[in-house]
């Protein structure tokens, strides 16, 4: 069961970002550069395939111009929906 957890705020994770991301009108490309990752990874977390370290967090928000708390309150909201859903 932690697995399916797991799998759900991983999945989460991938929704919230990439709302966020086009929200800021920025691309992967754009967003990767600012934050100082690598755009192909970037496009592995809005894919659901990876998940994102702390500081990773970090570095998305400060250039989504966003809290990380607020991207992983969003998180939470979400994965807690799907949970329900399920």
């Amino acid at each position: 069961m932690a697995r399916a957890r797991d799998d759900l705020l991983v999945e989460a994770f991938a929704v919230v970002l990439k709302q966020t991301r086009t929200k800021a009108g920025l691309s992967q490309e754009e967003l990767a550069f600012r934050a100082d990752v690598n755009r192909t990874f970037v496009g592995l977390l809005e894919g659901g395939k990876r998940q994102p370290t702390l500081s990773v967090i970090f570095a998305l928000a400060r250039e989504l111009q966003v809290t990380p708390e607020a991207l992983v309150l969003k998180v939470r909201k979400l994965a807690a929906e799907r949970l329900e859903q399920s």
